[in-house]
């Protein structure tokens, strides 16, 4: 049973939420089952109560804004900011060809916009994925919901990136250059301090987990855009 003002996860017998302690209405909440815009509601506010702790110091501030969530917001939260991702990438390519979504449809088809999409959600589940796999590895802390959080926070950088870069367009790419190495710095620190503050990693192992998490992601999503591109090209890669 979620509790409808601020979405924490309680059991079915509770009357009151164990997080914010409002009453918990059984008639509303049906036979257990979350209402869904209630859900969205809470998830959006967490989400953006933590991105506005981050906007001030991404990296200082990422262990206090997942720590003020808890696991099951922090979950929520980093799947929203994965979401936020997956919208940013898969719309900059088109943006930056001056392509309308419709255009996009004619061209790719439902088939091809579907492997659009799943290649924009690769950046989201490789990094989140690739550092809950470090964790256990190298003898980390926490639980998935902590490492969707690191992953999603730590591609806010590049979706801004990606979304600036769509609506300047090619004939600003010195500009874009300079976000992109920005943008790559910054969501790598913000890695490192998630892995060594929050998944409690040591120094060496964080250094060691993260180029290892950013090359994997990298690698699976060239493999995955060579897969749309040859699919959109008739078989033959532009490359």
């Amino acid at each position: 049973m979620f509790c409808q003002l601020c979405g924490t996860a309680n059991t079915e017998t509770a009357t009151a939420c164990a997080s914010c302690s409002s009453p918990i209405s059984a008639a509303r909440s049906g036979a257990g089952s979350p209402a869904v815009a209630d859900t969205v509601r809470a998830t959006s506010r967490d989400a953006l109560a933590a991105f506005k702790t981050l906007a001030g110091d991404p990296v200082g501030a990422l262990p206090r804004a997942c720590e003020s969530l808890g696991g099951a917001k922090a979950l929520r939260s980093g799947i929203a900011f994965g979401l936020v991702s997956v919208v940013c990438f898969a719309s900059s390519g088109p943006m930056l060809l001056g392509m309308r979504m419709s255009d996009l449809y004619d061209i790719l088809g439902f088939g091809g916009v579907v492997k659009l999409v799943l290649f924009a959600a690769i950046p989201f589940l490789g990094t989140a994925l690739g550092g809950s796999g470090a964790r256990r590895i190298l003898g980390g802390r926490g639980a998935l919901g902590e490492d969707c959080f690191i992953a999603g926070a730590a591609l806010l950088p590049a979706s801004g990136c990606m979304l600036a870069s769509g609506l300047l367009g090619f004939e600003n790419v010195e500009v874009i250059g300079v976000l992109s190495v920005f943008a790559a710095c910054l969501g790598i620190l913000m890695l490192h301090s998630g892995y060594t503050r929050i998944a409690k990693l040591s120094e060496r192992a964080s250094s060691l987990a993260v180029p290892i998490v950013v090359l994997a992601t990298v690698w699976l999503a060239k493999i995955a855009l060579s897969k749309v591109l040859s699919g959109s090209f008739g078989g033959a890669s532009p490359y």
